[in-house]
């Protein structure tokens, strides 16, 4: 994987050369288009098994990891136009509340 710094300095010239607004709508287009691979993930998982479906399953699986790679590289575009702190703290937070609230119900299963 490449450094953090190559990562940060990419985005600075990204939004440099396109702009916050350009950024913004490339990172609403690739959501939609990761949004659509994972609906076609879940129809076809209730097809019935065979040769055919499953290729289509691989093809959508790996439009998959190519379209979350895509909307993970736009949201740290977002991250750093909003505020790279802010969010930050924000992400802290919910994975916290999140934790506790997966702790006390997975607490409850074993009870």
């Amino acid at each position: 994987m490449l450094n953090k710094n190559f990562y940060d300095e990419t985005y600075t010239k990204f939004l440099s050369a396109w702009g916050d607004e350009s950024q913004m709508r490339m990172c609403i287009e690739e959501m939609s288009e990761l949004t659509k691979e994972l609906c076609k993930l879940m129809r076809y998982q209730k097809n019935p098994k065979s040769k055919e479906n499953d290729d289509k399953l691989e093809q959508i699986r790996k439009n998959i990891v190519e379209e979350t790679a895509d909307v993970l590289i736009c949201a740290s575009q977002v991250k750093k136009i909003f505020g790279e702190k802010a969010v930050e703290d924000v992400m802290d937070y919910k994975i916290q509340r999140g934790r506790k609230v997966v702790d006390d119900y997975i607490a409850k299963q074993n009870k």
